[in-house]
């Protein structure tokens, strides 16, 4: 079992970004900490990218104060040994590259500004990205109908799980617009859903269709409290309420269901990314248009659509329309 802390690193970074909580006990690994948040700031990245890079970077301060040690004065082997415990975790090969990617990326940072004395290129001389390995995973209709049957819809909770991967699994939405969605985007007499979307700013408007609207519609008449001004559709049921932001990471609540209905999950993905996928896949099997894939997943790029479905040239040709002919 890996000695890694991950559960509570994404409230903290949010807390840290949102409320200026420190991020760590440990005052020198803090001070480095903050000076590393601005700096991602000067990059402009956006405040997803944000959270997720500072992520990474905690739970490696996490694991080196368990060891008693600070940014100052790591080795290359503290490293080496915070990837082994990195590698027991039950991450995919994309997020240990990505953990590796970042951890090089700040070591880089801190051997710049004369804070370590080893840097990401000293201790990692080439990271192999793995670009495709977050879009294999593909669940079947008969899967997902059989995942959706599995949660108890006469409970709260089930009423609440069931919307979220609803949205997912039958609007392609991402985890993190379905955790901001807010009651004034919705749109009951036109039945429509009109979101900013949270990665890349781009205004998306999907259908209100009827497997999303009657659980929306059961989730705000019998779940969600009514006394309160809040927008956000997901917050607490006990006052005071609040957005309830970390629905984002609930992960494990797709697995749950997945083995509770009796789908095999060995070597597949199972989280909230692998049912958007899963959404997409089966559109282009019902061979929807590409550019329609494209707008319905709110991509900004055709290109982008293509690498995230794993599409050939050949896949490409069968996808093209006929060009009419023109006497």
């Amino acid at each position: 079992m890996s000695t890694i802390q991950v559960k509570g690193s994404y409230k903290t970074i949010q807390n840290f970004i949102e409320k200026g909580d420190d991020i760590s006990n440990n005052n020198t690994n803090n001070e480095i900490l903050k000076l590393y948040y601005q700096h991602l700031i000067s990059l402009e990245n956006n405040n997803n990218t944000i959270n997720l890079k500072l992520m990474y970077v905690y739970i490696f301060e996490r694991y080196l104060v368990t060891n008693n040690k600070t940014f100052k004065v790591i080795n290359k082997e503290d490293v080496y040994n915070y990837i082994s415990e990195c590698s027991k975790l039950n991450w995919g090969i994309s997020y240990q590259d990505n953990n590796k990617f970042q951890i090089k990326m700040f070591l880089n940072w801190t051997y710049e500004n004369t804070i370590t004395k080893i840097s990401g290129d000293m201790v990692f001389s080439k990271i192999v990205w793995h670009h495709k390995t977050n879009i294999r995973t593909y669940y079947t209709k008969d899967e997902i109908i059989k995942l959706l049957n599995a949660i108890d819809v006469r409970t709260n909770q089930g009423k609440e799980d069931y919307l979220i991967i609803s949205l997912i699994c039958y609007l392609g939405l991402r985890i993190s617009d379905v955790v901001n969605l807010k009651l004034s985007n919705i749109d009951f007499n036109n039945n429509n859903i009109s979101i900013i979307q949270y990665k890349t700013d781009n205004l998306l408007t999907l259908p209100l269709i009827d497997k999303v609207k009657y659980p929306l519609l059961d989730y705000l008449k019998n779940v969600r409290p009514t006394d309160t001004d809040i927008d956000y559709i997901f917050i607490t049921n006990i006052n005071p309420y609040r957005h309830k932001i970390e629905l984002k990471t609930h992960n494990h609540k797709v697995r749950n269901y997945l083995e509770k209905a009796g789908v095999n999950i060995n070597g597949r993905k199972h989280g909230f990314h692998s049912l958007r996928h899963s959404f997409s896949t089966s559109l282009l099997n019902e061979d929807v248009s590409l550019y329609s894939i494209s707008t319905i997943l709110g991509h900004q790029q055709l290109d982008t659509t293509m690498m995230y479905l794993d599409i050939d040239t050949s896949k490409l040709k069968e996808l093209a329309l006929e060009v009419p002919y023109v006497k």
